[in-house]
């Protein structure tokens, strides 16, 4: 079972949720916000067989101070999960939108350099600008792009399964008609499951998430009309087991 996207580090308690992880045989895709941070979490985090710990560079800090795009070219060859990375057009962040895409290129390109990267994407009122770019930058079959929280439309949901990305679906989603309508037009072998907490909701263990993925795919394929868990089970075990 894995929490496809969660911040980790913005929890009360970082290390206990760690420490119950393991024994509950929980993974968690732990996402960054900065580059700045990531050494400090894999200080605290690495001996964790559990987390997955992402280098991040999240769009709405693109010009804060905390953006350092030639540290997370230093880190990005150190971590097979990246994210959160993408682009947040919103008009809290509409200023920056220049300066997030010329980022975002960079860490796409950097991530095709590589390869082998698993990806969680930010694209609050930016979908199309994030597919070109994908779409733009993508020379390798290696690397996953996973939709975190997705909300364009069908057409650029579409775009995004036939350049082979994956979407990870939270609680919130189930509970509203748009996101619902969404998780009806996402194959169950492209699906992934996310808290994305502390935003979206809060635990402070392993078994509350535990039993809020197992009722958000009980949510989901009800949703679907079918049941989930034997395709979910698969891609999990691909990405992050």
């Amino acid at each position: 079972m894995v929490d496809s996207h969660c911040h980790l580090d913005l929890m009360d308690d970082m290390r206990k949720i760690a420490e119950s992880s393991q024994l509950a045989s929980l993974s968690i895709f732990a996402v960054g916000t900065t580059p700045k941070a990531y050494p400090k979490e894999m200080e605290i985090l690495h001996h964790y067989s559990t987390i997955k710990v992402g280098l991040g560079m999240h769009p709405q800090l693109v010009g804060s101070g905390y953006d350092d795009i030639e540290m997370f070219t230093e880190l990005v060859n150190h971590s097979r999960y990246i994210g959160e990375v993408g682009l947040d057009f919103s008009k809290e962040y509409i200023r920056t939108k220049k300066e997030q895409m010329l980022t975002f290129e960079k860490i796409v390109k950097l991530c095709e350099t590589y390869g082998n990267k698993i990806i969680s994407v930010h694209s609050q009122k930016s979908t199309s600008t994030v597919l070109e770019i994908i779409e733009k930058s993508s020379r390798s079959k290696k690397n996953i792009y996973i939709f975190h929280w997705f909300t364009g439309s069908h057409t650029q949901l579409k775009k995004a399964l036939e350049l082979g990305c994956y979407f990870s679906i939270n609680p919130k989603m189930t509970m509203t008609k748009s996101g619902q309508e969404i998780i009806r037009a996402i194959p169950a072998n492209r699906i992934l499951i996310e808290t994305d907490a502390p935003f979206a909701l809060k635990y402070s263990d392993a078994n509350q998430v535990k039993n809020i993925i197992e009722k958000t795919v009980r949510d989901v394929s009800s949703i679907m009309d079918c049941d989930i868990i034997a395709d979910l089970a698969e891609t999990e075990k691909r990405l992050f087991l």
